[in-house]
């Protein structure tokens, strides 16, 4: 099966299942691999437009749950009461003001599936990754409760190995994960990050 079957196998698969977009196959992988969110969690899913991992945690927190999305571009209404959704740039927010915002104190796991506009450009590609990896760990630091959970995307590059030890100070495991509904002969992967050492 090439890369352009396997677009279309995830992508028409998401369509018919009611979900926004293939990402969703990606998580759902992830989920039932690691069981990261558990029912009653409180996540916050940053990157969150066009909405296929909001819809999927719903399902899984349940009613008693809560899903706050963050996205720079504009996430149209799924119209659950388990969802909240935020138009922000990542790096501009002040995440206590938000736990504030909705009385939480902490969140017990964060997803993150943002990808940084590439350029091809060495250099440029991994300032641009390293920029975003902070601004996320930053919000991980401050707002991901002791032992919550963590997943990102992230790419094969210079930065990569260093992100993933950083990331291995703040957890008590740290691995590297392709899911299958990834596109063939993209670098991408994602690091599931287990049990924060440190917390709120």
């Amino acid at each position: 099966m090439n890369r352009y079957d396997l677009k279309d196998t995830f992508f028409k698969k998401a369509k018919k299942e009611g979900y926004r977009a293939r990402s969703i196959y990606k998580l759902k992988e992830i989920q039932e691999k690691f069981g990261i969110i558990k029912r009653g969690n409180r996540v916050l899913d940053l990157g969150c437009s066009p909405g296929s991992f909001l819809q999927y945690i719903s399902e899984i927190i349940g009613e008693k749950g809560l899903v706050i999305g963050i996205d720079v571009l504009p996430t149209q209404s799924l119209n659950k009461k388990n969802i909240i959704t935020i138009q922000a740039d990542i790096k501009d927010i002040n995440i206590q003001t938000i736990l504030a915002s909705y009385s939480i104190d902490s969140f017990d796991v964060i997803t993150c599936d943002i990808a940084p506009n590439l350029t091809g450009i060495r250099e440029t590609d991994d300032k641009n990754i390293e920029e975003l990896f902070f601004a996320v760990k930053t919000i991980v630091e401050n707002a991901l409760k002791k032992n919550g959970n963590f997943i990102v995307k992230s790419f094969f590059s210079e930065s990569f190995k260093p992100i993933q030890q950083d990331l291995k100070t703040l957890f008590k495991k740290v691995t590297i994960y392709k899911p299958q509904a990834s596109r063939l002969g993209s670098s991408e992967v994602y690091l599931i990050c287990l049990g924060k050492i440190r917390g709120l």
